[in-house]
């Protein structure tokens, strides 16, 4: 079953090239999605690699964070252990600028399932009225260095925020 579940897993990023999928949201896109604006521009070019490794989803949400004066520690673990650190708020109502934690296997937006055993961490870049969320993230199965995806109001719901300090 964890052969499987990994096979499964890489066969998602395979087939869809990180750039698009099918079900919920608005697809997997390196562009910002029609109806959404960033608070800040993203510059990955000083992002630290020093306890992340570059282009993991954990590199970019740490590095995220700290363009927003956000902080969360150097040895928070893979996405799906962020939810569980000791000190830090974790909610299931979205918040802006945090970051969001997959459990393994969780799905990520009805596109594709996150690491079955790492998870998968992602940020918080807006919330609309309509309670859909727009994340962006990094991992190696992208094609980008990050992309951004839309969760509707219900796949947000079921998801870990983690508030940074």
């Amino acid at each position: 079953p964890k052969r499987q579940g990994f096979a499964e897993y890489w066969y998602t990023f395979m087939t869809t090239g990180g750039d698009s999928g099918t079900g919920g949201g608005s697809g997997i896109t390196p562009d910002i999605p029609s109806g959404w604006t960033l608070d800040k521009p993203i510059n990955t070019s000083g992002y630290l690699a020093t306890s992340y490794e570059y282009k993991q989803c954990t590199w970019f949400t740490w590095n995220r964070a700290k363009d927003f004066g956000i902080t969360f520690g150097m040895y928070m673990g893979n996405g799906a252990d962020w939810q569980h650190q000791a000190g830090y708020t974790v909610t299931t109502t979205p918040t802006l600028h945090s970051a969001v934690s997959f459990s393994g296997g969780q799905t990520v937006g009805g596109q594709w399932n996150a690491d079955p055993v790492y998870g998968h961490v992602a940020f918080v870049e807006g919330i609309h009225s309509d309670g859909s969320v727009l994340i962006s993230q990094s991992g190696t199965g992208f094609s980008a260095v990050y992309t951004f995806q839309v969760l509707t109001k219900a796949q947000a719901s079921q998801l870990h925020y983690v508030i940074g300090k």
